[in-house]
């Protein structure tokens, strides 16, 4: 305690010298400053360059500079062709479609500040300080001057809803609110945590949010890149929460100004022409590489065998400064150092990729492919509390998903972007029975009695939507280009040969689809940062590499090796004649294909919804609401369950066992839940479309391994030798258990009679 005061003391004594010594404050703030006082705000201030050395020259220096940037929020967040000056004006209207139209800039603003809202509502969500309310609001805007407009006003104006959602990118969870259905409007935002405040009240969110977009505006060649609302968020948050309400109360400027400083020093890792610059991305991790063959030759040597290359997991490092691999209060620790480090490049940050590896020495050397590079990306999810049997863990929403094909075509009707059914369950129920005389008991039970009266159709091409809101999310993500209007009959006729050609090649049973690309190819193209969606895709390929590619055997019938290649063609075609993505080449190229459909195979989660899984559910609820006499229980229980019993069996004898709207989609969390054959958490869909839920199954101590078990090879009932053929066979890609790796090693003494009869048996 008294080495930290003495600390203190010496950051104080320092600080308050009329020149301040900066090399004697890098030495200082390199071992970490302390919280206290403001003197971690006030250094970074320094070391990022924004106050002077000259104390004395502080008070006109930051008048001058806050001044400036009340003067950015006026010139950059103001609304064109309110205030017409010249005849000129008058003719610039919204409908202008000139690229010189300040309209047309407008608009294409609307997109960028679109994404920056969406990010910034994501930042940092294990804290509440984000969402709270500010003391200090920009008094321009809520003061509706003439000509202003609120950032918030200007995204709600536009035909894009942003779906509030909260992911924690530190501890790789993602928490959502749901409210009740009833009372959802597709004009306002689902989660409550992220409710917007009244008038003349901003959330610190709406402040990052006003900083980031200025500076897209102020640098117009970089803009704004996905990953920036990582590196502003600390630094926001350290100068908003300083002691000192005149730092505080001038918080958004001075963050402005250090983030603009500081991305000086990092903008190479956000901008691809710089990537093979001195100090670009790819050229830092050689130095990284370089630098780990010197720290640990056996680590180097492993990765280069196992092919995990840097840009598997040290890119988000070095480009975010370690921002999404700790806790906010950790990564201000860390970025004292760094900042201190400035003169040598962020040399210094090598080092602490070098050390999180070295760390993990044992786990690495006798780990597979597969388990390095999840623990190297963080693909596991460590509880962090007690969970009792049944909790709630997490809930996410799919990156993308599909309807499977054939589903769709017999009918299974469900919203294009989320899966909710379409149907009401006694629709639900006379389709799959064939029988249109069919009349549902308790209909107050089924929430889809009106579904028909809700849903909302595609003018162009009549694709069904549950809302509004899905809707928009479609058109904003895929739609748009997918959509089959006729406008352009080639390629319509393209897309339906696309999903003919997949649906020729996979029939029933389905376990994914080619939408799947479909839609990330056009999102990819609606995109502002392809290489950061192309990111996100990639942390879903990490260990489908060349010696398991053959997981797409499991996706395709025996004679795919013609259809695959069709296929392939024609999503070739599709790119080069309509999508025109440069960066999307190599997975149409034959090994780049197969490892997309290997990455499917991998890592799509199924998702079943349906209309009455929910009647039937609520049916057995309300016949225990009910109860008034064990007599009378009895003979309410038993008419309801008679009934249903009645409709299951008569749709199994129809319809068989695919009762549900089924799809598969791209979980990023769901993907890093590991396999265990004695699993300690299960998938469910709780509200009845693609938001995926994650249940405890028993109890979770802390520090345990959230798990998962999706693997029928692991099933206990098979006979051994199917079970240990299997094993051998996917072991490489599937359960990496000790148990199973140890019984797929073990020698298989089956004689062919056995294996023949055992398979025999199977069939």
């Amino acid at each position: 305690m008294a080495i930290y005061q003495k600390t203190v003391e010496q950051f104080e004594t320092l600080l308050k010298c009329d020149i301040i010594d900066l090399k004697r404050l890098k030495i200082l703030a390199f071992n970490g400053c302390p919280a206290e006082n403001g003197i971690r705000s006030l250094t970074w201030k320094v070391l990022l360059n924004y106050l002077v050395l000259d104390r004395t020259k502080w008070s006109s220096h930051l008048s001058k500079q806050r001044e400036l940037y009340r003067g950015y929020i006026r010139e950059t967040i103001i609304k064109p062709g309110l205030t017409p000056t010249t005849e000129a004006d008058f003719v610039d209207h919204p409908l202008n479609s000139a690229p010189d139209s300040s309209w047309a800039v407008y608009f294409k603003e609307n997109e960028v500040l679109l994404q920056i809202d969406k990010d910034v509502r994501r930042l940092c969500p294990d804290l509440s300080f984000f969402q709270r309310e500010t003391d200090y609001p920009c008094s321009e805007i809520l003061n509706q001057e003439a000509g202003f407009e609120s950032l918030r006003k200007r995204i709600v104006s536009t035909a894009l809803k942003v779906e509030s959602q909260s992911q924690s990118r530190l501890t790789g969870r993602l928490e959502f609110e749901y409210q009740n259905k009833k009372n959802h409007s597709s004009t306002s935002y689902d989660d409550n945590e992220y409710q917007l405040l009244p008038d003349g009240h901003e959330a610190h969110w709406e402040v990052v949010e006003r900083i980031l977009f200025v500076f897209s505006k102020l640098n117009s060649g970089q803009s704004y890149v996905q990953g920036m609302n990582e590196i502003i968020g600390p630094i926001y948050y350290t100068f908003a929460t300083d002691p000192n309400l005149e730092w505080r109360e001038h918080a958004e400027a001075d963050a402005f100004y250090c983030f603009t400083n500081l991305m000086i020093h990092i903008r190479d890792n956000f901008m691809k022409i710089y990537d093979h610059s001195e100090f670009g991305i790819l050229v830092r991790m050689q130095r990284f590489l370089m630098l780990l063959k010197k720290t640990d030759h056996d680590i180097h040597y492993l990765f280069e065998k196992q092919k995990l290359k840097p840009e598997f997991y040290a890119f988000r490092w070095l480009t975010l400064l370690l921002s999404q691999e700790f806790r906010l209060p950790d990564v201000l620790r860390i970025w004292d150092s760094l900042f201190a480090d400035q003169e040598r490049n962020f040399e210094f940050l090598l080092y602490i990729c070098c050390a999180m590896i070295v760390l993990q020495r044992t786990r690495l050397l006798t780990g597979s492919e597969s388990q390095n590079i999840k623990l190297l990306q963080g693909r596991q999810i460590i509880s962090k509390r007690i969970y009792q049997s049944g909790e709630l863990i997490f809930e996410e929403q799919p990156l993308v998903l599909a309807q499977f094909e054939w589903n769709k075509l017999y009918k299974y009707s469900a919203c294009e972007y989320c899966l909710y059914p379409l149907e009401s369950c006694e629709q639900n129920v006379r389709r799959l029975c064939q029988d249109t005389s069919i009349v549902i008991q308790h209909p107050e039970c089924d929430p889809n009695q009106t579904i028909s009266q809700r849903i909302v159709r595609c003018r162009q091409c009549n694709e069904m939507y549950c809302s509004t809101k899905c809707y928009q999310q479609a058109m904003t993500n895929y739609h748009s280009i997918l959509c089959q209007s006729t406008e352009n009959e080639k390629k319509d006729q393209l897309i339906r040969h696309i999903i003919d050609l997949w649906r020729s090649a996979h029939p029933p049973p389905e376990t994914t689809s080619i939408t799947l690309v479909l839609k990330l190819m056009a999102m990819l193209k609606n995109s502002n940062n392809r290489l950061l969606l192309l990111q996100e895709l990639q942390k879903f390929s990490q260990g489908v590499q060349s010696e398991n590619q053959k997981f797409y055997h499991k996706l395709l019938r025996k004679e795919f090796q013609s259809q695959v290649e069709q296929l392939r063609y024609a999503l070739e075609q599709f790119n080069e004649q309509y999508m025109q993505i440069p960066e999307f080449k190599w997975f149409l190229t034959s090994d780049g294909f197969r490892q997309l459909l290997a990455l499917l195979g991998r890592n799509q989660q199924g998702i079943g919804t349906s209309s009455l899984a929910i009647w039937v559910k609520n049916c057995e609820n309300l016949s225990k609401t009910q109860e008034t006499t064990a007599a009378a229980a009895g003979a309410a229980g038993s008419d309801i369950s008679q009934f249903i019993d009645a409709i299951y069996t008569k749709i199994d004898d129809v319809s068989g066992e695919f009762i549900d709207c089924e799809g598969s989609g791209l979980f990023k969390l769901q993907s890093c839940l590991n396999h265990s054959c004695d699993a300690n958490a299960e998938i469910q869909y709780l509200h009845n479309n693609s938001t995926l839920s994650v249940v405890t199954t028993r109890l979770i101590s802390p520090n345990e391994e959230i798990t998962i078990n999706y693997l029928s090879e692991c099933d206990r009932n098979r006979s051994r030798h199917s079970r240990q053929k299997l094993l051998q066979e996917n072991y490489l890609f599937l359960c990496q258990c000790n148990r199973c790796v140890s019984e797929a090693s073990e020698p298989d003494e089956t004689s062919e009679e056995e294996e023949s009869e055992n398979e025999m048996d199977e069939d």
